[in-house]
């Protein structure tokens, strides 16, 4: 995964923020398996109505990135 995106989801986690997955796309988040991050409980989706899809980091996740 795209280190700046690894540093905008870990800080996301730290402030208690979801992502809108919309923003993230001139990081390659196209080329992330979110379904697989999801399944391995590292990641939680959402979807709103108004932004979308939205990532956040699980606290399995926030260690497993932010070493």
């Amino acid at each position: 995964m795209n280190q700046s995106l690894v540093k905008i989801l870990v800080k996301a986690k730290e402030l208690n923020q979801w992502v809108p997955a919309k923003f993230l796309a001139k990081y390659d988040i196209q080329k992330v398996n979110l379904l697989k991050l999801e399944d391995a409980d590292l990641m939680h989706l959402k979807r709103s109505k108004s932004e979308g899809l939205l990532l956040k980091l699980t606290l399995k996740g926030y260690h497993y990135f932010n070493k």
